[in-house]
């Protein structure tokens, strides 16, 4: 059951094992090629009135499109499938995004796992460079996450009205940015039918539009858990958004195995709130999907 703007807790062991080093594409996945949704946003006559009262420029942006390069995974059987559409940390595409690939297929939904970085020229932003004079912000990612949404919805056996966008750390951030009312209005897109954010860094909040889940561990010094605390309490009592924070665990505490250092943050697995967040998480997709 989602609990409007709830901040839950539970406790978590942390596990101390190697590092899994990623070597080569989504075993089992098809690579397949897409689009980025174009953004062409012109601010509304109100909000061009408020922006003039503030003595600033009313906001105008626009995005071309992107190619991209994607990972489509599909479960077992025939008709159409809800899907979800995946986003990657900072460090781009590792085995960590083709074990929830392949968990989430065996939970009969089609994923397609969006590779932000390759096509922009670089596969690491977490010390903050993007490198290869390209741009890969939380906001370019949602353009690219409505891109994989559109590819999706054209597949004869994806069901066009339910596709969710899940999201690690980084990508957990690019959910943040989809699910804003902004970023679909901008779009002209219907918005996800769910989304779910592992350990996002939570920024100021804006109206959204799609249920919400997000995951964070009470120990994660890089995404502070406080800080989406802080986001659930600010958005209006209409949004439906869960908070689950796992005590004792660390920043990408679902990732199987890991326990290193990243850009001066401890990274470290958690099974037991892994095993609690993927089971909050399939229950959500079913709730929602």
């Amino acid at each position: 059951m989602v609990l409007k703007g709830k901040l839950l807790h539970m406790a978590a062991s942390t596990g101390l094992v190697a590092v899994i080093v990623f070597a080569g594409n989504l075993f089992g996945a098809e690579t397949v090629d897409f689009e980025s949704a174009a953004f062409a946003y012109t601010p509304s006559p109100f909000k061009v009135k408020q922006a003039k009262k503030m003595g600033i420029p009313a906001e105008v942006k626009t995005e071309p499109g992107v190619s991209l390069t994607g990972f489509l995974t599909r479960p077992a059987g025939d008709g159409p499938r809800a899907a979800v559409v995946l986003l990657h940390s900072c460090a781009g595409i590792s085995e960590h995004e083709e074990m929830w690939s392949e968990r989430l297929a065996s939970w009969g939904y089609v994923v397609l796992s969006v590779d932000s970085f390759t096509p922009r020229g670089f596969d690491y932003v977490c010390d903050g460079r993007s490198g290869g004079g390209a741009t890969t912000t939380p906001w370019h990612r949602a353009l690219d996450a409505y891109g994989a949404k559109q590819y999706l919805s054209t597949l004869a056996f994806v069901d066009p009205e339910r596709i969710a966008v899940m999201g690690l750390s980084h990508g957990g951030m690019t959910v943040l940015e989809t699910i804003k009312q902004s970023t679909s209005n901008g779009l002209t897109m219907k918005p996800f039918q769910a989304a779910i954010a592992f350990y996002p860094l939570c920024s100021t909040p804006e109206p959204i539009n799609t249920p919400t889940l997000i995951l964070s561990g009470s120990e994660d010094s890089w995404t502070p858990a406080e800080l989406c605390a802080e986001y659930v309490e600010k958005l209006q009592p209409q949004h439906e958004v869960t908070l689950q924070v796992f005590t004792g665990a660390y920043h990408a505490f679902d990732h199987p195995g890991i326990d290193t250092i990243d850009a001066g943050y401890i990274i470290r697995s958690s099974p037991q709130a892994a095993a609690r967040a993927s089971q909050m998480a399939r229950e959500f997709l079913q709730e929602w999907l």
